[in-house]
């Protein structure tokens, strides 16, 4: 508790120290907040740069810092232990730090924990608490006037901290009834509180959110645990649950450094929110299940990986590699991202070549090999700080579009004031990089080459950009996707190595397809559902030419499956509904409604294929997406035609694009 001096505000702080080790980096996501004050402490026999003072500044700013809410920025006090007179101290470039980090930078101090000055205090102890004191009184949420309520509660809630180290929300919510607090109050408490430090709960996590941790410190502890268990790091990061159980519930330990048990399924599911682990499949475990803990796998590639990654492409297949570099927003140098590689196993792992069995996945500290059935297999490295993403394929630019966005979606959530550009390799044997924005400006400016920045050669820059295939019009894309499912089923069994070029090249083109329309339904219909088909309760009412309403039965898909949810369930009703839609709707609509069919048209095919769909009930399906294909050509004539969309014509795709946009908040009215 300090005081500060000018306002005389008493402030009472909750204080974390970070473990400075490597193994401790990816427990450290757990207590970035801001507005908040770090101490970036460090030691001047060692000097600043053996002990990374800037790049402890960059981490608090990537993962703390919101330009948008300059307010709440994090203060940053750089401290240096062992600073008394009669130490040799290294020097540190005040000023450049300063103008780096702008005024995140608060204050210099030299402390010394030996000599005492005229207070009693330690050398530089008094100079450090006032500085401390006056940046947590100019925050603007420290000192504000709240409810009486808030003060009693919190008192509650630190005496029963000193008690338990979490408690249930229902009895966070008791705590806060006996303080006159409501439940609609003390859920409002709850966010403010997590945000403050005073506590850990994730609301918006089914599992996470019964869960109060009063003592974040204790959250940190376990993970730790886990990450420094020496059978763990033997088997690469394999851990089986019942093992994660003997870890965090050791008899070996003090009572109050062990976890009861209902807390184990808490800290896994917090270890998967976080991308530090992720459940394999385990063929011989039987019913034990295993987690992978990404950040112990081997630093090595594995025996065998050029079986799975050989020097040539499979015949029929192209490969195309795109860099993803890593840069500082604010300044354009290279910037460090820790544990992006790990994260990426983590968040990847639906691709993974071990997907159907562990032993068969390959990835290691700095690399990582991925398989997408006929849309690809990418082998991803990082190489000093950029990650670069090699895809091979019928059609590579699907899968290497997929995974560059992963890694640049993951980059603007997770490290602030970083910016991932995209670029791609120049000609061998030159090491240097084409960046894909520049050659884009160059192209809108009617400049047709790039220079290499290293090797100082022009490239015709059509010649490094991706070269699209034609794409099929709706109608024939359909036809062959149906001819061709057979062909999908064998492939799906026996491996897409069977499959033709050709097919494989267009279902990836389907999927990109359909991943556009995805995109573009994002924000239009947020509030509703994004994919459906429907089909009259009462067929031929389009020959009555004075209709003006019709009974439809609308049935909702998965998007992540592309089937509907009455195929996924094996439940005729579910997803299943009768609603009444007006002629002035469905006119309106229609041209939504037409490339929603024959998206939906173009995906059945292949999902349908997974689970071995029998015809009869293709054939339904087929019938109700031809059905939203005529109302949408009976009563949407002037809206622009799907094939046309569907070969990729630049102006017919903008207007499909401001058409979907026009017409999908309708679905909101319906």
């Amino acid at each position: 508790m300090l005081t500060d001096s000018d306002s005389e505000t008493e402030i009472t702080f909750n204080a974390w120290d970070f473990g400075g080790q490597d193994i401790y980096k990816h427990t450290h996501q757990l207590f970035f907040t801001a507005p908040a004050i770090y101490l970036a402490v460090w030691d001047p026999r060692g000097g600043p740069d053996k002990c990374r003072v800037e790049d402890w500044i960059k981490l608090v700013k990537h993962r703390a810092y919101d330009e948008s809410r300059h307010d709440d920025r994090p203060r940053i006090i750089v401290v240096a232990t062992r600073g008394g007179p009669t130490d040799r101290l290294a020097h540190i470039d005040e000023e450049t730090i300063r103008e780096e980090f702008g005024d995140m930078i608060v204050g210099f101090h030299h402390v010394d924990s030996r000599p005492y000055d005229a207070t009693g205090e330690r050398k530089g102890i008094v100079e450090l608490k006032t500085n401390i004191a006056a940046t947590a009184a100019s925050i603007q949420q420290v000192g504000r006037t709240v409810p009486r309520s808030w003060k009693n509660m919190l008192d509650a809630l630190r005496k029963r901290g000193k008690r338990d180290p979490y408690i249930t929300f229902k009895q966070f919510q008791n705590l806060c009834q006996r303080q006159k607090v409501t439940n609609e109050l003390a859920s409002t408490y709850a966010v403010i509180l997590n945000e403050l430090g005073h506590l850990i709960r994730y609301s918006g996590d089914a599992i996470l959110q019964d869960t109060v941790i009063l003592k974040p410190e204790y959250l940190g502890k376990a993970i730790s645990c886990v990450l420094e268990d020496g059978l763990t790091k033997e088997q690469n990061g394999l851990v089986q649950h019942e093992r994660l159980g003997e870890i965090w519930n050791n008899p070996a330990r003090l009572k109050r450094e062990r976890y009861p048990e209902v807390l184990h399924p808490v800290f896994l599911k917090l270890m998967e929110r976080f991308d530090l682990s992720y459940r394999v499949v385990m063929p011989e475990a039987g019913t034990l299940e295993t987690s992978l803990i990404a950040q112990l796998v081997p630093g090595k590639r594995p025996d065998g990986w050029q079986q799975d990654w050989p020097d040539e492409p499979d015949p029929g297949d192209s490969e195309r590699t795109q860099v993803c570099r890593i840069v500082d927003a604010g300044t354009g140098r290279t910037a460090e991202v820790e544990g992006l590689l790990y994260r990426l196993i983590v968040r990847l792992h639906r691709y993974s070549l071990g997907k159907r069995n562990y032993f068969d996945s390959r990835h290691w500290k700095t690399g990582i090999i991925l398989d997408d059935g006929p849309i690809g297999r990418a082998f991803i490295e990082e190489i000093a700080g950029d990650v670069q993403v090699t895809v091979r394929a019928a059609y590579p630019e699907r899968f290497l579009h997929l995974l560059c966005e992963e890694i640049k979606w993951l980059v603007d959530h997770f490290w602030k004031g970083l910016d991932c550009q995209f670029a791609v390799p120049c000609d061998s044997p030159c090491k240097g990089l084409l960046d894909l924005q520049e050659m884009f400006d160059n192209l809108e400016e009617g400049i047709a080459k790039v220079r290499c920045p290293v090797c100082r050669k022009y490239h015709t820059i059509s010649d490094k950009l991706a070269t699209v295939a034609p794409k099929p019009e709706w109608s024939e894309a359909v036809s062959e996707l149906k001819l061709g499912q057979s062909e999908i089923i064998r492939g799906q069994e026996e491996g897409f190595a069977s499959v033709s070029a050709d097919l494989k090249r267009l279902i990836s083109q389907t999927d990109e397809q359909y991943d556009a329309l995805m995109t573009v339904l994002t924000d239009v219909v947020k509030d509703g559902p994004r994919f459906f088909s429907f089909h009259p309760v009462e067929p031929g009412f389009l020959g009555k030419p004075k209709w003006i309403a019709a009974k439809f039965r609308l049935t909702l898909w998965c998007e992540h499956a592309r089937l509907p949810l009455h195929v996924l369930t094996e439940d005729k009703s579910s997803g299943v509904y009768e609603v009444e839609l007006t002629r002035d709707w469905l006119t309106k609509s229609a041209p939504f409604l037409k490339i929603l069919a024959g998206t939906l048209s173009l995906a059945l095919p292949v999902a349908s294929s997974s689970i071995k769909m029998a015809t009869p009930d293709f054939d339904s399906i087929e019938g109700e997406l031809d059905f939203g294909k005529s109302v949408a050509h009976s009563l949407g004539k002037s809206s622009a035609m799907l094939g046309d969309w569907i070969t990729g014509s630049n102006d017919t795709e903008l207007e499909s694009t401001r058409v979907i946009m026009a017409q999908g908040s309708r679905l909101n009215a319906a």
